[in-house]
């Protein structure tokens, strides 16, 4: 993840420190995709309308890091689930 002040890319340390402007690239299946951070009040969402990575809220409030699912937007409407593990163990995110 990074954040983007003008041109001016930072790596993201803490999922708390994500701003408006900021993406994440995913290498995933022979796609490389890098989508756009979207506010949502339910969960952390990066989505560029075809394509929308999240994480869930835990009980305590604290972003799922290890768990983030990615959704398909289908051309139907239909959205399909790939449900993901993330491979940077970091727990500071």
């Amino acid at each position: 993840m990074r954040n983007n002040f003008n041109g001016d890319f930072s790596i993201v340390e803490k999922i708390s420190e994500l701003k408006p402007g900021a993406f994440i690239n995913i290498n995933w299946k022979k796609k490389k995709l890098m989508l756009p951070y979207s506010l949502r009040k339910d969960y952390i969402s990066f989505t560029d309308k075809k394509w929308d990575w999240r994480y869930q809220f835990n009980k305590d409030g604290s972003p799922d890091i290890n768990n983030p699912s990615l959704y398909e937007l289908l051309p139907s409407g239909k959205v399909k689930a790939h449900f993901c593990q993330s491979e940077d163990k970091r727990s500071n995110l």
